[in-house]
């Protein structure tokens, strides 16, 4: 199959050059909001969207929202004024992933009687050495013979 760059594939399909002409044009507003805003701000703030003249802006947690909302005039004239038609703003948190509280739990060692281990071995030792199965076996008969 002959490989062609993705740009000639774009400019076969009108919905597909649309889409390209958007991202490129958030690309170019996420550059003009990074330098619209202050310096203790970068990286707190995403441009998520722009359709009809409406920006939507995602942060990073609810205070940073608070203080974007409470200068979105100004930002908004300071896109206005670097050529963006920005009509309105939209400040939304964005959800983060869940983070965990870090701690490791170590799985319960239940004991295996001594058929239950032979058998456990005996099954290992008809797999190939390198079977993740086979590695397996061999650790949990390791883990319950320690205890």
């Amino acid at each position: 199959m002959k490989t062609r760059p993705l740009n000639t594939i774009f400019g076969r399909s009108d919905l597909l050059a649309r889409l390209q002409a958007h991202a490129t044009h958030l690309v170019r507003l996420q550059r003009k909001l990074d330098a619209a805003l202050p310096a203790a701000s970068h990286g707190a703030a995403s441009v998520a969207n722009f359709k009809e003249g409406e920006l939507t802006i995602h942060v990073v947690s609810p205070v940073m929202a608070t203080r974007l909302r409470l200068s979105l005039e100004s930002l908004k004239t300071r896109l206005q004024v670097a050529g963006e038609p920005v009509t309105s703003i939209k400040v939304k948190v964005r959800a983060s992933p869940f983070q965990g509280n870090f701690r490791t739990e170590e799985a319960p060692v239940r004991p295996i009687g001594r058929d239950g281990r032979a058998a456990l071995e005996t099954l290992a030792d008809s797999l190939a050495p390198e079977d993740p199965l086979a590695r397996a076996l061999r650790h949990m008969v390791s883990r319950c013979a320690r205890r």
